[in-house]
């Protein structure tokens, strides 16, 4: 349907405003409820502030969850847990993660509604983190998410403080610019009002921010409705653009007003405001009948209909969710009323599955994963049926994998408050029919902590995780750990674990980098003729697989496993044919590139083969490859540029000196490449375990390349690291790996 077009002036929106306005006389101008809820935007005693730790800090959560009813001993919780997942943000932003670091303080705030903001809720050193999402925000021209950031950042801020006065000033900037930007017609002009007050209100828990927004988008919809009583009239359309806009008001106005309140579980305010604003002539019956259930009964049922509804429309169900035109709300206004809604219909019936994983989404959305285990176990009770232990798992396990490549602390959170849920199916009548999702939390919480060199849980969860579900990728990753070690017994144990295991369930890749490894532990144990033999295998193996791989991540992971296996023959110019392969199959496939691209550069700067490294950095450079992966990729080129003595020929120049201002530790990578900071300083930037890895790496191959004695050992220290999943770690083993020259099978014919 278009709204204004030459069969749009019988709509049913044009003949309801129509017919509404003709019965209800004058415009309506104000948009408060006949009765607005009497609440304070800020409360003023003295509030006596809980301090709330990382590891109380879920359960702290969940608590304020379950219960909403405003005390002074809730407040102080309210803020102990606002000031902990605000120092959680800060973290976030430390680590140059500034989307986690801005959705960890949208979820600070979002556990304040209107009337629970006290004076003292944030304090001045937790407040750091807002200025991080203020600079986010304003990246991407939201100036009403700014806005509010400002108003609560200058209500912590010392009256004396010289950062208010610099915060007026771009207070007054943004506005300035906010109005600047507000061209073209009437309509036009208070949506984008609208925008800009809505975003704030979600972030601004006060009455006064509610208000605003709940007028803009009055005057928005009311502006609709004249639209299409002057075009029934005239018979005359407005601009194009107008048109539009005029259409996502007159069909999503409603929802978006009753979102609004709902953000803050305001069920009775948004049925109100839907009687009294210019929304009650648009609003559809069965957004009504939903809210007014709600607003009258106050009860679970119908708060989880009303949640199911808003899941769908995020979800992008098609569904009744259409007929309440919720598909036509902001996905950000969506989100925020969809938390305010979940929470209510959780408060009423934590029992409830549904809601519970609605709510735990959202928990992991907002950085708040840690408390999600906690919330699905509520639903759960004490003895869950197979599928819904299943389900609660699962979930809990995407929550984990998100952690991969982050700092462990949020994920050791989540595993630890998911601990009784492990406990639980792994006993009687669950292990054995849950054994599987159960592993995968446990490998891949391994994953997390051999990434941070913590081996020693690594190798007690992985253990556990085979015992559960024994799989190949699990026994390699552990001979992998017992070959760190130095057990060449218990690594070819392990190894040879996995070859069974994979050939058993026809998993040719993971037998080959199983026989892999074995050709590894053999050959720097001096035991070639063992070692020959596997790698034989290994290679006859993988040429068969790749002639019919069915998708392209199995094609490049086989091509890659081929150059390896080819280097190990000597066979250096068909490795390279390999790993080109593997990058042109890559290519269509944006995910596995910037991996594909970095695996071929450093398989380059083992076999010192400058033309392939340099191969691989410019089509890192055209394929437009992550700017991370692009500052290794060109470190690497560099170590080899010095190591052979060759004369650099720009690339390196070029993705370095983009990457020197950024606070990343990709960009300190770059800044001690061109000298800008020294080996201390890259040391210091340093923040957890990979980093000081890949540091020392850097600083060793440096070293190595000038010909300095003590490289080596530096070397051997990195090749030695636990964190089996890093490249340089492999890098390192290579560039020390006794010399192997094995001869081809025979009738093996190389492509």
């Amino acid at each position: 349907m278009k709204l204004l077009a030459a069969s749009a002036f019988r709509t049913k929106h044009a003949v309801a405003a129509l017919l509404a306005l003709s019965l209800a006389g004058p415009t309506i101008t104000g948009c408060r409820p006949a009765s607005p809820p009497q609440v304070a935007d800020e409360t003023t005693a003295q509030l006596e502030v809980v301090a709330v730790g990382d590891s109380e800090f879920g359960a702290v959560v969940h608590r304020l969850l379950r219960e909403g009813k405003t005390t002074p001993q809730r407040s102080g919780l309210l803020a102990g847990a606002v000031r902990r997942q605000l120092k959680h943000a800060q973290q976030h932003f430390a680590n140059g993660d500034a989307g986690r670091g801005t959705d960890a303080v949208v979820g600070a705030l979002y556990l304040i509604r209107i009337g629970e903001l006290h004076r003292d809720t944030i304090d001045a050193e937790e407040a750091k983190p807002l200025q991080g999402a203020i600079k986010h925000f304003s990246a991407r021209g939201d100036e009403g998410r700014v806005l509010a950031l400002m108003t609560l950042r200058k209500g912590v801020l010392p009256a004396a403080s010289p950062a208010i006065a610099q915060q007026e000033k771009r207070r007054a900037v943004v506005e300035a610019w906010a109005r600047a930007t507000r061209t073209g017609g009437d309509i036009t002009r208070l949506a984008a009002d609208r925008r800009r007050t809505v975003a704030r209100s979600l972030l601004e828990p006060s009455d006064a921010a509610l208000q605003r927004a709940a007028t803009a988008v009055n005057a928005w919809i009311e502006r609709a409705i004249r639209y299409s009583l002057d075009a029934q009239q005239t018979k005359k359309l407005p601009p194009r653009a107008e048109r539009s806009e005029a259409l996502r008001a007159l069909e999503g106005g409603a929802a978006t007003m009753a979102s609004l309140f709902l953000r803050h579980g305001r069920a009775k305010d948004a049925v109100a405001m839907l009687k009294s604003s210019a929304a009650r002539t648009i609003a559809q019956p069965l957004l009504f009948q939903q809210l007014r259930a709600v607003a009258e009964q106050d009860d679970a049922e119908h708060w989880r209909e009303l949640t199911r509804s808003y899941a769908m429309a995020k979800a992008n169900i098609r569904g009744k969710q259409d007929l309440a035109g919720l598909q036509n709300v902001d996905a950000r206004l969506l989100d925020a009323a969809l938390w305010g809604i979940a929470l209510e219909a959780y408060r009423r019936d934590p029992s409830s599955l549904a809601v519970g994983h609605i709510l735990a989404q959202r928990l992991v959305a907002l950085e708040m994963a840690e408390v999600a285990p906690l919330v699905l176990a509520d639903a759960l009770g004490s003895k869950p049926s197979v599928a819904a232990l299943g389900a609660t798992l699962t979930t809990v396990h995407k929550a984990l994998a998100l952690e991969l490549g982050a700092p462990p602390n949020t994920a050791r959170r989540i595993y630890a408050n998911a601990g009784p849920l492990l406990t639980l199916a792994d006993g009687a009548p669950y292990g054995n029919q849950l054994g599987p999702v159960t592993a995968s939390i446990r490998r891949t919480m391994a994953s997390i902590e051999l990434h941070h060199g913590q081996l020693a849980p690594a190798k007690q969860l992985l253990n556990k995780a085979l015992q559960q579900a024994p799989t190949a990728w699990g026994y390699t990753m552990l001979g992998l750990l017992e070959r760190q070690a130095g057990n060449k017994a218990l690594a070819l144990r392990d190894a040879t674990r996995a070859i069974a295991l994979a050939t058993e369930s026809s998993m040719v890749l993971d037998a080959v980098d199983a026989k892999l490894l074995s050709f590894e532990v053999l050959r720097d144990h001096g035991d070639k003729e063992k070692a020959g033999a596997m790698l034989g295998e290994a290679l006859v193996q993988v040429l068969r697989f790749r002639k019919g791989a069915a998708n392209a991540r199995a094609h490049v992971r086989a091509e890659r496993q081929l150059a390896r296996i080819l280097d190990g023959y000597g066979k250096r110019r068909d490795a390279s044919r390999a790993m080109a392969r593997a990058i042109m199959v890559a290519q269509k496939r944006p995910e596995l590139l910037g991996v594909t691209v970095l695996g071929a550069v450093g398989r380059a700067l083992v076999q010192g083969d400058l033309s392939a490294a340099r191969v691989a950095v410019q089509t890192g450079i055209q394929t437009d490859v992550d700017s991370d992966d692009l500052v290794y990729g060109a470190l690497w080129l560099m170590f080899l540029e010095k190591q052979l003595g060759q004369s650099p020929d720009g690339k390196v120049d070029r993705i370095l000196r983009d990457a020197v201002n950024g606070h990343s530790w990709s960009s300190a990578l770059a800044r001690w490449a061109t000298g800008v900071s020294d080996d201390a300083a890259l040391r210091a930037n340093a923040t957890n375990y990979t980093q000081r890895i890949e540091a020392d790496f850097c600083i060793a191959m440096r070293g190595r390349a000038a010909g300095n004695a003590n490289a080596a050992a530096a070397l051997r220290k990195v090749a030695s690291a636990s964190a089996v999943d890093l490249m340089e770690v492999q890098i390192a083993r290579d560039l020390l790996a006794p010399p192997f020259q094995g001869k081809l099978p025979a009738k093996v014919l190389l492509p």
